[in-house]
């Protein structure tokens, strides 16, 4: 089974990685997706990174979500991925959006057609 965590280099989702592979290592293939914003750090991640697959990419994009979830034949996605800092927010509200919105939307919608072609 192909769990996609969104977010994964940040703190929660980060933290949520780990425990996951500490809890399921040889259960769970874990595939990790971040788009490594200002928010994110793979060295978040330093304690797994040789039990993790690591996708670079943006959840706005949805033809790269879906293909990440063909290529590596998800069977669950867990969304962590979010724009977070408020002040940032109110200096750019539009990115926001399309982040924790749309992004969302995206995974949702993948996520359905994942589920109907399988």
């Amino acid at each position: 089974m192909s769990i996609l965590v969104t977010g994964v280099a940040g703190f929660i989702g980060a933290n949520f990685a780990e425990l996951m592979v500490k809890k399921y290592e040889g259960v769970y293939n874990i595939i990790v997706y971040d788009k490594l914003t200002y928010a994110g750090n793979l060295h978040n991640l330093d304690g797994i990174k040789d039990k993790i697959t690591f996708v670079q990419g943006d959840i706005c994009d949805f033809e790269f979500v879906k293909e990440t979830m063909k290529k590596y034949d998800i069977d669950a996605i867990v969304h962590f991925a979010a724009e977070s800092h408020v002040d940032n927010s109110i200096k750019d509200p539009e990115i926001f959006l399309k982040t924790n919105f749309d992004g969302g939307r995206h995974i949702k919608r993948v996520n359905l057609i994942s589920q109907i072609e399988k």
